[in-house]
């Protein structure tokens, strides 16, 4: 720990050591984080049916010089404990003493969990805790100290849930302390100081890192796939607890659904909590890992197919790695019956069909499928919206080059997201009768989103398309307390910041309104969830003042526009 560290860490304690003697409590209760994507558990010591588990991610340490019998020890691996004992057999300087660290693997901050142990503190000290940059007693998990909030037989065990999320780092430590505040030695007591023992714990962790797909190729990706066809690419999920499940659908059902690759038995999990997966490794799946899925095609009927790939980390981030268009064409000695011979018309072959003829241009796309086909939006060709009205529904038509509509054809709706070098598929649509479609573009932010027409299967381009660009204003939120304060008090503004927030979060502007205009007067940054707190004093000022927060556009890696949240007003006397 470096000096700096130190200090910190060392004036925390102190802080919530008065916080303690005062008779303040020094135990916060929270309710368990409900499950959401972005967060997996990595349990230590204990799993759920109490068989043993590792102690990834935890590290002993002390502070400060030890007495001869202080240490630390992990008895885990035979059902035992993580512990850490400071004897005062020697002289040594006020909380010092051995400890047991906990820090989040790399890429993923603690949000959440439990820690279940036992505290004793005869004559120093006991805590479990996980640091802010406040130091003040919400910090703190457990606490014992001289025997004080131990209870009568000067122990305190119990299940402790985790507060501060968003930090790296938990201490589990026992210490000397000194006989008064401000005592810079322990007496060598000829005992035990303090022991802290970790039964287990359970760490919601939290990462946003989302999985990838790359290298896409097999036979089911040619044209005019038949029987059974592979599906091949690599799935990446850099940063992040590693490629958990992927799923395959063709036409929205899924066709297959599974983890490529259980890690020698690490991704799989030792349960659920709420939702969240809970691991008992700090990289329970591989980061990248080869697929290759077989596809029977002999159970689709002959003609385009929408195909999509979703890929799932073990932290529940999702992402959609292949959004696009296949084709199939059985031989003409399938199950699913002869196929049309030369000279038949359109439409004939197995009962039922309705798929025009394949050309050697490849699988028509539409009843009269053309290369010179064009689309038409019913709307405007720019549109700004607010975070909140984000979603975007495109309608149009789809004719031929005489004005003919074409039916039963997949449309490709791509995006390119402001900053981004490409469009990528989002989604498809099909064509009615009449040639017209309505489909909904998901939520996103500031874009150009298309919509395309591929005449044949086989083709490498598209015959026709069509685009909106649609300007999205970012969502921003604040919260102020108090609303009412005297003219030199203190309130406290928090508030998020909606959407896609980049790892260096933003900037927010922080307004007042005053002599008739608003005034900047706070520009935080928020972290990498969108998050900010500000704390403000009044210099004398009565009234009632209006506060907002302003997103600044054009800001890297988050394409947004300009933002405003409501307002929120404050009162002093």
């Amino acid at each position: 720990m470096s000096p700096q560290a130190r200090r910190g860490h060392d004036r925390w304690r102190r802080a919530r050591c008065a916080l303690c003697l005062a008779g303040l409590a020094c135990i916060l209760v929270l309710s368990p984080a409900s499950a959401h994507a972005g967060t997996w558990t990595l349990l230590s010591c204990e799993q759920p049916n109490g068989q043993p588990a590792p102690t990834e991610s935890w590290s002993a340490s002390a502070t400060g010089a030890l007495g001869p019998d202080s240490g630390s020890s992990d008895s885990c691996a035979a059902g035992g404990e993580l512990a850490a004992l400071s004897s005062g057999e020697a002289p040594q300087s006020a909380y010092d003493g051995p400890e047991w660290v906990f820090t989040a693997p790399p890429g993923s901050t603690i949000a959440g969990g439990t820690i279940t142990a036992s505290l004793s503190a005869p004559h120093g000290q006991a805590w479990i805790g996980t640091p802010s940059g406040s130091y003040d007693a919400a910090d703190v998990l457990a606490n014992c100290q001289y025997n004080l909030a131990c209870g009568q037989d000067g122990t305190l065990e119990g299940t402790f849930p985790i507060t501060h999320p968003g930090g790296s780092r938990l201490y589990a430590t026992a210490v000397c302390v000194g006989a008064s505040e401000g005592a810079t030695s322990c007496p060598a007591s000829g005992g035990i100081d303090a022991i802290v023992s970790i039964r287990s714990a359970a760490i919601e962790l939290a990462n946003d890192a989302t999985p990838a797909g790359s290298d896409f190729g097999g036979t089911l990706l040619g044209p005019n796939a038949q029987g059974t066809a592979e599906l091949a690419f690599q799935a990446t999920d850099a940063g992040g607890p590693g490629i958990y499940l992927v799923v395959m659908q063709i036409d929205g059902k899924t066709v297959y659904s599974g983890t490529p690759n259980n890690n020698e038995g690490r991704c799989v999990p030792a349960g659920t909590s709420e939702g969240v997966l809970m691991f008992d490794h700090a990289q329970p799946c591989r980061t990248s890992e080869s697929v290759d899925v077989p596809v029977n095609t002999a159970t689709l009927p002959n003609g385009m197919h929408t195909l999509k790939v979703i890929v799932q980390d073990a932290a529940a981030n999702t992402s959609v790695v292949y959004d696009g268009q296949i084709s199939t064409l059985q031989p003409a000695n399938s199950s699913l019956g002869a196929l049309p011979g030369p000279g038949s018309p359109p439409g004939a072959g197995a009962p039922g069909a309705s798929t025009p003829p394949a050309s050697p241009a490849g699988q028509a796309n539409g009843s009269v499928a053309s290369e010179s086909a064009h689309l038409e939006l019913g709307q405007r060709r720019r549109v700004t919206r607010s975070f909140a009205k984000r979603a975007l529904r495109i309608s149009g038509r789809l004719l031929d080059a005489q004005g003919k509509p074409i039916s039963s054809a997949i449309l490709d709706v791509l995006q390119q997201v402001k900053g981004t070098p490409k469009l990528r598929v989002v989604g498809h649509a099909r064509t009615r009768a009449n040639g017209t479609f309505a489909v909904n573009a998901p939520n996103g932010p500031s874009r150009i989103v298309q919509v395309a027409y591929r005449a044949f299967s086989t083709d490498t381009g598209y015959a026709a398309t069509a685009e909106i660009t649609e300007r999205v204003q970012a969502g921003v939120r604040l919260h102020v307390t108090p609303r009412k304060t005297g003219s030199q008090g203190t309130i406290t503004l928090t508030g998020r910041v909606l959407g896609p927030v980049p790892p260096q979060g933003v900037s927010v502007n922080l307004l007042v309104h005053y002599r008739g205009a608003w005034e900047p007067f706070r520009t935080p940054r928020t972290d990498a969830a969108g998050r900010f707190t500000v704390v403000y004093e009044f210099q004398g000022a009565l009234g009632r003042f209006p506060f907002r927060a302003e997103v600044p556009p054009s800001q890297a890696d988050f394409a947004f526009g300009r933002g405003i949240s409501k307002v929120v007003y404050v009162a002093t006397d």
